[in-house]
């Protein structure tokens, strides 16, 4: 039932967010701008990309220590395991691909490796707003509903964010809590729960050294900068460029859409998220969504074939994935 319902809002938020960036656009136009595009841009757009997911591999290996130490050939299959399985089903399921591949491979515990996931996100979301924050700066004027989507998001991320520090700077405290709130539980799934958490403050432990979360921090902006040169790219393929903070600005809300139930591949939520951005600064709704399209293949084609290599390598099947041990 709940696979159900999230499929069914997976549908209703793509056809949302496709009939929301194509209502007026000019059909022939868009096919113009797209037979029209400088393809000779995929060259460096490829080698930001492949900047993209060497910072991200980097990143994980330090979240990775309080696991073990990994090499770059070690974690970098799982990883891109998982963005390919994001490229091809829906329900996020690459990320489960990811953690399952990676803990069975090294005999480690399942929901210690997702939590280095939830790190991943915490550090992006850092990134990301600090260049949004920054292009609200240095952007004069800056488009106000834009502005609130900045000042909505910095405030959940700061609540998520002081959980997360509470768990680790008081990890007992924490779990003590939990046990308290779930006694209406079985007593094995209250059980489970807490073993989860404990491997979950495990696998979240390399935040608590500032050394390794400085670096952390640098690959995050230098990773989220790589995806923002993207953009930049793909704009200039269409002759259309645009500063750099605005290429961060629809960075940021791509980020935000892809989090939402969509198709495989975030087909719909790009386009949205491009036009949204782009068209307050004005960027025409059909070069936004030529250059959404331009920017999707060119990372869906080479991750998804390049994750697909490093499956069939596992000797796994799909239908393993959710079975990761906890």
């Amino acid at each position: 039932m709940k696979k159900i319902a999230y499929i069914l809002a997976a549908v209703a938020i793509t056809a949302g967010a496709l009939g929301y960036s194509l209502w007026g656009a000019d059909f022939a136009l868009l096919g113009s701008l797209l037979a029209g595009a400088d393809f000779q841009y995929l060259v460096p757009m490829f080698g930001s990309l492949c900047l993209f997911y060497l910072f991200t591999v980097l990143r994980w290996n330090l979240i990775l220590r309080p696991l073990g130490r990994y090499t770059l050939f070690q974690s970098g299959p799982a990883m891109m395991i998982g963005f390919a399985g994001n490229n091809v089903f829906p329900a996020h399921l690459g990320e489960l691909a990811r953690v399952m591949v990676f803990s069975r491979r090294f005999g480690v515990s399942g929901s210690s490796v997702f939590a280095t996931l939830v790190v991943e996100r915490i550090l992006d979301v850092f990134a990301i707003l600090t260049f949004y924050l920054l292009a609200v700066l240095v952007i004069d004027p800056f488009p106000a509903a834009i502005l609130l989507g900045v000042e909505v998001s910095a405030g959940v991320v700061a609540v998520l964010s002081l959980a997360i520090l509470f768990m680790l700077r008081f990890p007992r405290a924490f779990l003590n809590f939990y046990l308290r709130v779930a006694f209406m539980l079985p007593s094995g799934v209250r059980q489970k729960g807490a073993v989860m958490l404990e491997n979950a403050t495990l696998g979240m432990s390399a935040l608590k050294t500032p050394g390794s979360l400085t670096v952390m921090l640098g690959l995050s902006l230098a990773k989220w900068a790589s995806n923002g040169a993207m953009v930049w790219l793909s704009l200039g393929a269409f002759n259309t460029p645009v500063s750099f903070g605005i290429s961060m600005i629809v960075i940021a809300l791509t980020a935000l859409a892809v989090t939402l139930p969509s198709a495989p591949g975030y087909v719909g939520a790009v386009q949205a998220a491009f036009v949204v951005a782009l068209v307050p600064f004005g960027v025409s709704q059909e070069t936004a969504l030529a250059a959404s399209v331009f920017f999707l293949v060119a990372q869906w084609l080479p991750v998804t074939l390049f994750g697909g290599v490093c499956f069939a390598a596992t000797g796994m099947r799909w239908r393993e994935i959710g079975q990761t041990p906890s």
